[in-house]
C-alpha cells in the first residue's frame, strides 16, 4: 500500500489550524453534475430547489486525516438521520478529490488508500475525474483535504463552523443547518459595511462598529465553534446611524466565534471572529 506522502503537510492542517482558503460563508455556490459509483445522476441545484440541505465531504482514499473523521462515521449518521433512510430533508455526498484514484482505491484494494471507504457507507459517494473534477475543486477553492461544506437550500455555503473545529460530529452539522442557515441571516454575512469587528483577531476587548437604518432595539449573541451559546447582551435602544460599541471578551476562551447581531425590525448579521 503507497500513500501520497508528499502532501501530508497539507492535509494534517485540517482539525489543527484555521484556513480561509475556502469558499466564504454565505457565497452563492456553483452548480455541479456527477454520476456516483452506483451510476446516479448527482445534481446538487436539484436537490436545492427541493428545500434540501446538502453536506458535502471532499476526501481522498489515501489521507490519513479524511480516513480519521470517516471512521467517526458522522456523515453516516447524517444519512441515517436525514437522508433517505431518515427525514430525507438533507443530501448527504462524499466526492473523492484526486483525478488519479479509482474504484479500487476507495474499495481498500488499490494501491492509494488507506481503507475500504464504500463498506457500510450508504450515502452516495462519488469518484470524478477530468474537467469534471478540475472545475469543483477549482469552483468551491479546495485546498486541503478533508474540507466540508453545507450547502443551504438558498444555495449559500456554510464552512467555517465545520472547518475549523475539530471532528465536527453530527450536532456541529445540524446546528450549521438550524441556525446558521436561517437565524443568523447567512444572506447579510457578505455586507461587509453593515457590520465590522475591529481588531481581528481580538484580546480582552474589542469594538463593533454598524450602522442603523433606524432607530432600534439591538441584541448581541455570541455563540462558539461548537454552535454554543455563549452570551446573549442587549445593547441598548439606538438611534438611526452609525455606532462603535467596546465589548469585554477577556471572560472567552482562546477560538472562533460568531458575534450574531439583531434588531427589533427583523434585521439581522453575523461576524466571524477569532479570540487570542
Amino acid at each position: 500500500m503507497h500513500i501520497k506522502l508528499y502532501v501530508l503537510t497539507i492535509v494534517f492542517a485540517f482539525f489543527t489550524t484555521v484556513s480561509y482558503a475556502q469558499l466564504p460563508d454565505g457565497s452563492i455556490v456553483p452548480d455541479f453534475t456527477f454520476t456516483d459509483i452506483n451510476n446516479n445522476t448527482q445534481n446538487l441545484y436539484t436537490y436545492l430547489n427541493e428545500g434540501k440541505y446538502v453536506a458535502i465531504d471532499v476526501s481522498t482514499t489515501w489521507c490519513i486525516p479524511c480516513w480519521n473523521y470517516h471512521q467517526l462515521h458522522v456523515m453516516d449518521s447524517l444519512y441515517t438521520l436525514h437522508d433517505s433512510s431518515g427525514d430525507r430533508k438533507w443530501k448527504v455526498l462524499f466526492i473523492e478529490g484526486d483525478a488519479s484514484t479509482d474504484l479500487a482505491d476507495l474499495q481498500g484494494t488499490g494501491s492509494n488508500t488507506v481503507g475500504d471507504w464504500i463498506q457500510g457507507s450508504n450515502y452516495s459517494i462519488i469518484d470524478p475525474a477530468g474537467t469534471g473534477l478540475s472545475s469543483f475543486l477549482s469552483g468551491y477553492n479546495i485546498s486541503y483535504f478533508p474540507t466540508l461544506y453545507l450547502i443551504c437550500p438558498n444555495k449559500r455555503v456554510i464552512q467555517g463552523t465545520l472547518n475549523t473545529i475539530q471532528r465536527p460530529y453530527v450536532y456541529n452539522w445540524e446546528y450549521a443547518a438550524n441556525t446558521l442557515c436561517t437565524t443568523v441571516g447567512i444572506e447579510q454575512i457578505n455586507n461587509k459595511n453593515a457590520f465590522t469587528i475591529y481588531p481581528d483577531p481580538a484580546w480582552q476587548t474589542l469594538t463593533l462598529y454598524f450602522d442603523l437604518d433606524n432607530a432600534s432595539s439591538v441584541n448581541l449573541q455570541i455563540i462558539n465553534a461548537y454552535g454554543q451559546l455563549m452570551a446573549k447582551t442587549n445593547l441598548g435602544d439606538l438611534y438611526h446611524g452609525d455606532h462603535a460599541i467596546k465589548y469585554d471578551i477577556s471572560r472567552f476562551a482562546p477560538g472562533v466565534y460568531l458575534f450574531c447581531l439583531y434588531t427589533s425590525g427583523g434585521y439581522s448579521v453575523v461576524k466571524r471572529v477569532s479570540i487570542l
